[in-house]
């Protein structure tokens, strides 16, 4: 996951038989990029999962936005393993980046298939089983089971893309894959156990009790605000400022991956614990009332509290994919921290625009809640986020971008 850079000791991409290279110049091939993403993340979210126009799954009556969370989290694992391999072996075989895109969305699509039909139903016959109430056993597994996507796409890609692939960077696919797999998939594993196993209550009576309170931890807000706003500033660090400020701190890895790490790591335990109660209570909240919200009662109001830290967060994430490998990184021609000044703006404006956005149209777009603090908007964004990166690494931004 790791940017091309010498002075940084980043792997460079010698294996690769496949370069790619924009039709457009900067930004137009950014904005094309972002259209094509989002018209294909907005028409499949109207045939799947738009709660007006679906009825429940068979399945256990689950919700049909809980669908798209759990195939958008589990879809993020499988480009998580995709960009770990370096899409090997199929990425030797083809000189076209569509050929490329097909089928590694179709391994992409075998892997959410597995931990749907296969891994998930035998958790929560572990996990939840013996719960008498069927749906609220299946609510309560499917909970906790979609934060592993988190654990991944957080703590695990954090450590793999900080460290830069340290000590192994050097070794060649498919050793390289096998062995930064298993090191991701087991901080992966301890983070989730750590977190979020815990944070469940497999014997709930209801969705209200599905998961501890979030005044007790590990809870399952704070974990998931923690992880979310982790993913934030290692994606924007490592991506966006290219491994600043950490490069200056330790010259040589695993110096740099530590210091990224553990960094990264205590940013987002403050801000997910902070924001809520001082962001999201005293700047959105009065925001939103005053264009004409009801604030609920005082429980769902602080549950919204946090639900809005969480997906604002993710909001942000989507805003660095978009300026990292749709924009690329545009604007470079101006001194770094100038370079970096507006990157960050640019992050901010499209995430805090795109969360402002989604809270203010989405009962009209997305069929969300009309109350703001009752309004969830995770489903729709991860999958977005899914299909941005699915977009960026496995199809390689074709057809905006082409091999050369």
């Amino acid at each position: 996951m790791a940017l091309a850079g010498e002075k940084v000791g980043i792997p460079s991409a010698e294996d690769a038989p496949m370069i790619v290279m924009a039709r457009y110049k900067q930004p137009i091939a950014g904005i094309l990029s972002i259209l094509i993403v989002f018209i294909i993340s907005l028409v499949t979210w109207w045939i799947f999962f738009d709660p007006r126009w679906h009825n429940p799954l068979p399945l256990y009556e689950m919700e049909i936005t809980a669908w798209a969370t759990v195939i958008g989290g589990f879809g993020l694992i499988g480009v998580m393993w995709a960009i770990w391999f370096e899409n090997w072996p199929y990425y030797n075989w083809f000189k076209t980046p569509w050929k490329v895109g097909l089928v590694g969305t179709a391994i992409n699509g075998v892997i959410i298939c597995l931990f749907v039909l296969v891994f998930l139903p035998l958790f929560n016959s572990v996990y939840s089983g013996q719960n008498p109430n069927s749906y609220i056993a299946w609510f309560v597994g499917a909970s906790i089971f979609g934060a592993l996507s988190g654990s991944c796409f957080s703590f695990a890609v954090l450590w793999v893309a900080g460290t830069m692939y340290w000590p192994f960077f050097k070794i060649k696919q498919p050793k390289r894959g096998v062995i930064v797999w298993i090191i991701g998939n087991t901080i992966t594993l301890i983070v989730w156990f750590l977190l979020f196993i815990p944070a469940g209550n497999p014997m709930a009576s209801s969705e209200a009790s599905a998961v501890r309170p979030i005044t007790f931890f590990p809870s399952y807000a704070f974990s998931l605000g923690w992880t979310q706003w982790l993913i934030f500033f290692s994606l924007l660090t490592l991506m966006a400022f290219e491994y600043w400020p950490w490069s200056k701190l330790g010259k040589k890895q695993p110096y740099i991956g530590l210091i990224a790490f553990a960094s990264c790591t205590l940013l987002g335990l403050l801000i997910s614990y902070f924001f809520p109660d001082i962001i999201a209570k005293n700047l959105f909240d009065p925001f939103f009332i005053a264009i004409g919200g009801t604030p609920p009662d005082a429980v769902t109001r602080f549950k919204g509290w946090y639900m809005m830290s969480i997906t604002y967060a993710i909001f942000l994430i989507c805003a660095v994919v978009l300026v990292s490998l749709f924009f690329d990184n545009w604007p470079k021609k101006f001194p770094q921290w100038k370079n970096f000044l507006f990157r960050f703006l640019l992050v901010m404006f499209i995430g805090t625009f795109s969360f402002i956005g989604y809270y203010l149209l989405s009962p009209f777009i997305f069929g969300d809640n009309i109350n703001y603090w009752r309004m969830n908007p995770t489903p729709f964004i991860l999958w977005f986020l899914w299909i941005e990166i699915l977009f960026a690494y496995v199809w390689r931004k074709w057809p905006i971008y082409r091999a050369v």
